[in-house]
């Protein structure tokens, strides 16, 4: 299938949420202060899905390891020998497996079972993995053996629920070619890249500074630069990179105006992407939407809207990162089924 614009893909758009409950903010904020967000979460979780399922969305959900689990004695049973020594000790999660609960039930913020339940149960969402201990790949640290077993045990963890990960998403977007090359030969085959840009740069957290921050905060709202992808110049060694956009930042009671400029921006992403055969890539976490999730839940609907809209007029289509990277990965014959799918599915739309 060709577009408009004469690329030999439809163009793409992908959405992918960090799924990680307390554990990918336990070394940032305090349980007190973030209490309804990560509550919010149980809410958000059957709300997102039911809106996917209304505009045909395929999403990824990159969870965390931890989260897999049913209860504490299942998840001390699943935990790897080896496990990360960062300089900072209070990056690693593992001295915390003390104190949490027993099971989803008494502590809501450390268990996911059953919402990872509901993501299986609801069609065309693909369980990714966000490492299995929320794991800092660029902080201080003394082995790379520990990344490679925390991979394993994710994909332990992943694979009793009858799950194979194919997809990674990095814990604060961190990652460098010896990360990707252990996540290839891990078995993964996909992973979400960082914009082009110096403020996206992968780094620890000592380097990210608040002109970082401020320059993305800015970024999400005002800026003209464009963020959408050619499928065929994605990067594909030593996994395929399927690079984020923009990040969906969630309402701001203090300043709801924000709201619609950030919409404004991404309507017109899609509408760029669409009509030149491009991906386009949004994310965030789950957690992100759990205060205000009346308002979050209107904003990501219009946008869905923006899209469906774009997938009438130009085909443009939903994919998972796994199945992103399988369609432009694919070989010629793979490649043409795929597309003639599409074709397919667009006609019939």
């Amino acid at each position: 299938m060709s577009t408009a614009s004469g690329s030999a893909f439809p163009p793409i758009f992908l959405i992918s949420l960090d799924f990680e409950l307390y554990w990918g903010v336990r070394d940032t904020r305090s349980l007190a202060e973030y209490r309804e967000n990560l509550l919010g979460v149980r809410r958000v979780v059957p709300r997102l899905l039911k809106v996917f399922s209304e505009f045909g969305v395929h999403a990824t959900w990159a969870t965390v390891g931890f989260l897999f689990f049913e209860n504490k004695r299942a998840l001390l049973a699943g935990l790897p020998s080896e496990r990360p020594e960062y300089d900072d000790k209070r990056k690693s999660p593992y001295e915390d497996l003390a104190t949490i609960g027993n099971d989803e039930a008494s502590d809501p913020f450390h268990f996911g079972r059953s919402l990872i339940e509901q993501v299986v149960a609801c069609p065309n969402q693909e369980i990714a993995t966000h490492t299995f201990s929320h794991y800092y790949c660029l902080e201080p640290q003394r082995n790379l053996e520990a990344f490679r077993a925390d991979l394993t045990a994710a994909r332990k963890a992943a694979a009793k629920l009858g799950m194979v990960l194919q997809s990674i998403v990095f814990p604060r977007n961190q990652y460098d070619q010896r990360h990707l090359q252990v996540c290839k030969e891990a078995g993964f085959t996909a992973f979400r890249g960082n914009p082009a840009s110096w403020m996206y740069q992968p780094c620890a957290a000592a380097a990210d500074t608040r002109l970082r921050r401020l320059g993305r905060f800015v970024d999400s709202y005002w800026s003209s630069r464009v963020r959408s992808y050619s499928p065929s110049q994605l990067e594909h060694e030593p996994m395929w990179n399927v690079p984020a956009s923009r990040f969906f930042r969630p309402y701001n009671p203090k300043i709801p105006r924000l709201a619609r400029v950030q919409e404004k921006r991404i309507f017109e992403d899609l509408r760029i992407a669409a009509e030149n055969g491009r991906m386009y890539h949004l994310w965030w976490h789950p957690h992100n939407f759990g205060a205000n999730i009346d308002e979050n839940i209107a904003s990501l609907t219009k946008i869905l809207s923006q899209f469906g809209a774009m997938r009438r007029r130009f085909g443009m289509q939903s994919l998972s990162m796994h199945e992103t990277a399988m369609l432009i990965g694919g070989d010629a014959e793979n490649r043409s089924h795929d597309q003639q799918q599409y074709c397919a599915v667009r006609k019939a739309g």
